[in-house]
Formats: C-alpha cells, structure tokens, sequence
C-alpha cells in the first residue's frame, strides 16, 4: 500500500474516533448505565419513549440514546477501538445538540455523501459491507440506522467547522455553554443495561 493511500485511511478513521469522542469531554457524569443484557427499566409512568436529557426545550429521547450507545459500539469494534461507555455517548449527544442548536439551518448530507463515507470508513478499518451489516445485526441495528448516524455526525462536523471559521475555540465555548445551558439529566431513563455480541469482528489486515 503507498504512503499516501495510507495516510488517508489514517486520516479517515481519526476523522470517525474524533467525530464520536469529540463531544464526550465536557462534564462527564458519574454512575449510569451498566453493561449487560439490554433490558429496559422497571415500568414507571412515563412515556413511552421518555427523555433521557433535556437541553433547554430539546428533548434526548432514550430510544435516540440507546441507538446511539450501540452504533458506538459497533463502529468502535469494527475501528479496533474501546467504545465510549453509555454515559460518554450521552455527553456526546448533548454537546452534538448545543452545537447544532448555534449552528445556523444546515441541510442533511444527500445519501451519495453518506454512502461515500461509510464505504471510505469500511475500506479504512479494512471490513467489507457484509461484516457492517452483520454487526449492525448482532444488536439489533439496520443500515438505515447507520446512516441516521452518518448523517448527523456529518452535520455536527459542519456546524463546529462554522464555529471555528468564526474562531470560536470549540472546546472552551462547550464548557461555557454547558455552565449557562439548562440540562436536565433523568438518571432513572439511564437504567439500561447493553450487551455487545464477542468476539468482536476483526478487520482484514
């Protein structure tokens, strides 16, 4: 393989690791979710699929969460990585929902862009479409919700990449916003536990 082709694969799954980890440093929580069989909290009078946080008005709904605490541990074992733990992606998704909440309207990704990404990502970690989908099978997940994914860390780029042409320093304004933001946590919607399927699939060398 060149030097160059290499670097880019190099540069291709930084850019992913970077796009989930990014948004998970500001204020980590304590206690939460633990790992083991998914399994959904003792019946309360909720919702049917009731938030797990709310950012101001903006609702993180734990069906959103818990797609994206399993994408993250798909993607992360295709990478040959450690997953972010389920309180990890949650910071994620609130600092991802304060960035596209100062962002100006921002149009979703066509689906040439984000097929072009996931096959980029695939030839990076050196998996095949078939070992993503069974992945994206072994927890319950489609295609569809890949793309869902894609998609929004797509955008998520974009809107930090606004920020910082404005030279706004992403991280120290995601700490002061996250002081003078209202967030509202409701720990007893953490209570699910995962479970991701072993051995992990191994890329191709």
């Amino acid at each position: 393989m060149s030097a160059g082709k290499t670097r880019l694969i190099r540069v291709i799954t930084t850019a992913w690791i970077g796009l989930l980890m990014l948004f998970a440093v500001i204020g980590m929580l304590s206690g939460g979710a633990r790992i083991g069989a998914l399994l959904p909290p003792p019946a309360t009078p909720s919702p049917v699929d009731p938030p797990v946080a709310l950012v101001e008005d903006r609702p993180i709904r734990r069906s959103f969460w818990m797609e994206a605490v399993l994408l993250d541990g798909v993607m992360s074992r295709l990478a040959g990585v450690p997953a972010p733990s389920p309180e990890e992606t949650l910071e994620r998704l609130i600092n991802e929902t304060l960035v596209l909440r100062a962002a100006p309207p921002l149009p979703e990704p066509g689906p040439d862009e984000v097929e072009a990404q996931i096959q980029a990502l695939g030839t990076a970690w050196g998996v095949t479409e078939e070992q993503i989908t069974a992945a994206l099978g072994e927890v319950g997940l489609n295609r569809q919700s890949l793309e869902r994914s894609i998609a929004r860390l797509l955008r998520v780029q974009r809107a930090q990449a606004i920020l910082e042409s404005q030279g706004t320093p992403v991280q120290e304004w995601l700490a002061q916003e996250r002081a003078r933001t209202r967030v509202v946590i409701y720990r007893e919607q953490l209570r699910v536990r995962f479970r991701f399927p072993t051995p992990a699939v191994t890329p191709t060398p």
